[in-house]
């Protein structure tokens, strides 16, 4: 392959998905870093998003703004104890695949959530399967091409290591069962800022 067809095949050539997976989470949520020239834009653009989310979804922003976190009660998607989407679990996940039309547009950041209930290693397991599962559904969007192969999806098993609340009503567990999926500017949204041209 020439070097122009290699350019023109992964127009970011530094923005790769195993570079991603060898950092740890937090790492994960302050990168790829927004330059001053484009911060301006890439946080208006984010607010109008995360706002036209807002109906459906919690959204929270964070990094000043840069990236936002949408929210999903697993409770939603999985059946108490199970590892495999639900039945239910569609109508909940399947409306955040139009944001991940263009792959450079957001690197795309998961993470479970469990609460207290049994031991540390049965809450570990229930996060990793549960990742599993979330994979095996971006997955099956790769196949039927209704996301594209180039998105940089990472994922976190996290547990019971982050909870909201205090673990210690049924309403706080539930609460503290989610999955989160922060968008973070890739560099798409990034070269669009600098440019001007990100509306």
């Amino acid at each position: 392959m020439s070097a122009q067809a290699a350019a023109d095949s992964d127009p970011y050539p530094d923005y790769q998905e195993d570079v991603f997976m060898d950092m740890d989470f937090e790492e994960n949520l302050l990168t790829p870093a927004v330059g001053k020239d484009a911060q301006k834009a890439v946080r208006a653009y984010m607010e109008r998003v995360a706002k036209g989310l807002r109906h459906r979804y919690t959204v929270d922003l964070l990094r000043n703004g840069e990236v936002f976190c949408v929210t999903i009660p697993t409770d939603d998607l999985f059946l108490p104890n199970d590892t495999l989407f639900s039945q239910y679990a569609a109508p909940h996940i399947n409306p955040l695949v139009e944001l991940m039309k263009d792959p450079y547009m957001y690197k795309v950041v998961a993470a479970i959530h469990t609460d207290d209930t049994g031991s540390e290693a049965y809450r570990r397991n229930l996060s990793e399967a549960r990742i599993h599962s979330l994979y095996d559904w971006f997955m099956d969007g790769i196949d039927n091409g209704s996301i594209p192969e180039d998105i940089v999806f990472v994922a976190f098993a996290r547990g019971s290591d982050d909870p909201l609340k205090p673990n210690d009503t049924r309403s706080h567990r539930k609460n503290n069962r989610r999955l989160e999926l922060y968008f973070i500017p890739g560099p798409r949204m990034i070269e669009k800022a600098n440019e001007k041209k990100l509306k």
